[in-house]
């Protein structure tokens, strides 16, 4: 098996799990996989993961952010693209729109633990833009993930299994914070 098909299966099997974990909802959200220095996968633009299959994982090159075949990446892709071409070592990103993590990022406050933030608030941009790319990636210079201001969270790690176990965790400590039970 070629390692792109072996990065179609990982991955169709993570968004699967990302998907009955509810921090995405219909086609909101988005995951994607290195498979080498110049190509990740992610999951397709406009797609409710019910009717995700592992053909219509979108192939894109790193240096550029071109997409290969007729189904269009997700529209965070260029945030995606940014993220791995910066950070060598993140092999696996999700983004979600989970409840608690949307209201921290509509409140625009940060993710503390005692007085550390563990993930700082981007600023502002218009979802699926450049800008908002850039403000993420920035905050990806010094952090392993991001609330994306008004948007929901983006989390880098060295695996699928890891990023989305952070992007659970965090949601739910974004509950304790808020003070939900």
């Amino acid at each position: 098996m070629s390692r792109l098909d072996e990065g179609r299966k990982e991955l169709f099997e993570y968004a699967l799990k990302l998907s009955e974990t509810k921090l995405v909802f219909g086609t909101w959200g988005n995951i994607s996989l290195r498979l080498c220095d110049k190509y990740y996968l992610i999951t397709p633009s406009g797609i409710d993961y019910k009717e995700l299959t592992p053909e219509l994982l979108v192939r894109v090159r790193i240096s550029d952010g071109a997409y290969f075949g007729d189904v269009k990446p997700s529209s965070e892709s260029k945030m995606h693209t940014l993220i791995y071409r910066n950070r060598k070592d993140i092999n696996a990103i999700v983004h979600t729109h989970s409840t608690n993590i949307q209201i921290l990022s509509s409140i625009r406050k940060p993710f503390i633990v005692g007085e550390k933030v563990i993930y700082p608030v981007s600023k502002y941009a218009p979802s699926s833009t450049k800008k908002l790319a850039l403000n993420v990636a920035k905050e990806f210079e010094q952090y392993n993930g991001v609330i994306i201001a008004n948007h929901g969270f983006v989390v880098g790690a060295k695996s699928l299994e890891e990023a989305l176990n952070i992007a659970s965790e965090t949601e739910i400590q974004a509950g304790v914070l808020l003070g939900e039970k």
